[in-house]
């Protein structure tokens, strides 16, 4: 994969994060690193396992995104590099079957992230320099059927953008890309990397999970730090987060659960240990 260098006075911001104005996006976090590498390993290997973790299941949903008709949410994208690799790899896996100009049943990848910004800057000039090296076809053509980037407030844009309504977007939150009338309510996929970096994000994450993962057969794939010095929110809170969610008795929540399991742990020795976490929706 490849990405840019953003070009906006941000970038050189000495905060990465300056609540309610930036969710630091200008930056690669380690994290959506890990997540892309993950991605990889679940699509080349035959029967994918961690430490005797049979990953089968995981790569069943991850196929279904890449393949004809499916479908991919990333909260928070930043960078959108793993949303990238997912564009990537759907045209690679689906191009020997039809020409890029057949739009019919292509897969749908949403890009949201809270600064619109940030994709200007950083998501739509990565998926731009990774789609061109994909296919010969007119990246803007590619957007159009295979991509949305959505920039706002994460719950504005649940409640008005990724609502599966099929009529004209009307919203304060502002969007790019393909075929508003195709946007799903529930995903195949839901990827977020460090959107769990305090209590409330961990409630968001958990929250959106639980609203737009398909029933049983979707998988949420969320990459996070196991803690944030000074700002909570880390493993333990999200995996909270979501178990509280899951004894919510009132609707749209009624009868759904949050199911969450650590996949994979990256320690150094010598930094914060990351881990991978996959999320599934079931009904109780």
């Amino acid at each position: 994969l490849c990405y840019v260098i953003p070009e906006h006075k941000m970038a050189n911001s000495k905060r990465d994060l300056i609540k309610g104005v930036y969710e630091g996006g200008l930056k690669v976090w380690e994290c959506s690193v890990d997540l892309c590498r993950f991605l990889a390993k679940i699509i080349d290997e035959d029967n994918p396992s961690i430490d005797g973790i049979d990953l089968g299941s995981v790569k069943d949903a991850v196929m279904k995104a890449v393949s004809s008709g499916g479908s991919t949410l990333e909260l928070g994208c930043g960078h959108g590099l793993p949303s990238c690799f997912i564009l990537r790899e759907n045209i690679r896996l689906t191009e020997p079957e039809k020409s890029c100009k057949n739009k019919e049943r292509n897969s749908i990848v949403v890009f949201i992230d809270f600064n619109d910004y940030v994709l200007h800057h950083a998501a739509i000039p990565n998926a731009q320099i990774n789609l061109a090296l994909s296919c010969e076809e007119d990246v803007q053509s590619l957007w159009w059927s295979r991509a949305v980037f959505a920039g706002g407030d994460w719950m504005g844009i649940s409640r008005e953008f990724l609502n599966g309504s099929k009529s004209k977007v009307t919203t304060k939150q502002n969007s790019i890309g393909a075929r508003k009338d195709a946007i799903p309510e529930r995903y195949d996929l839901i990827l977020a990397s460090e959107t769990t970096y305090t209590q409330e994000s961990c409630e968001d994450t958990a929250f959106l999970m639980m609203k737009h993962l398909k029933i049983d057969g979707g998988v949420g794939l969320v990459a996070t730090k196991r803690f944030y010095f000074g700002v909570g929110g880390g493993t333990d809170f999200f995996s909270e987060a979501a178990e509280l969610l899951g004894k919510c008795n009132q609707e749209p929540f009624s009868g759904l659960r949050l199911a969450v399991r650590s996949i994979r742990s990256y320690d150094t020795g010598n930094a914060n240990i990351r881990d991978l976490l996959e999320v599934r929706c079931h009904r109780k």
